[in-house]
């Protein structure tokens, strides 16, 4: 009875321990956050391996930036409105990028649906 008890414990432990996780597939998500702090280049993306999401957040912060310059350049105060309202749009995005690459990397060790 004791040795049957100790082979089931020894199993149950061993099968337990297994997991199917592919190291070169983690990513480390305070890296993921330092690279994305830097603007305009949405690196964070780009290590995570989302080169769609981070052309994405680029060309949108690069054209929210332009049409707050273009609009810096004008007088009038419906001008200095949206030049508020773009840098308001590049701040959006810059933030969301950021907060999308942290969390990009904290999930790359969630396991995946096998289908």
């Amino acid at each position: 009875m004791k040795l049957i008890a100790i082979f089931i414990i020894s199993l149950s432990t061993v099968y337990s321990a297994y997991m199917d996780i592919d190291s070169t597939a983690i990513r480390d998500s305070a890296k993921s956050f330092k690279w994305s702090l830097i603007p305009l280049v949405s690196q964070g993306q780009a290590y995570n391996q989302k080169y769609f999401k981070s052309m994405c957040f680029t060309v949108s912060q690069s054209y929210a930036l332009s049409q707050m310059s273009y609009y810096d350049q004008l007088d009038g105060i419906d001008n200095i409105k949206m030049r508020n309202k773009f840098g308001w749009w590049f701040l959006g995005f810059y933030v969301t990028s950021i907060i999308d690459s942290y969390i990009d990397g904290e999930l790359s060790t969630f396991p995946l649906r096998k289908k």
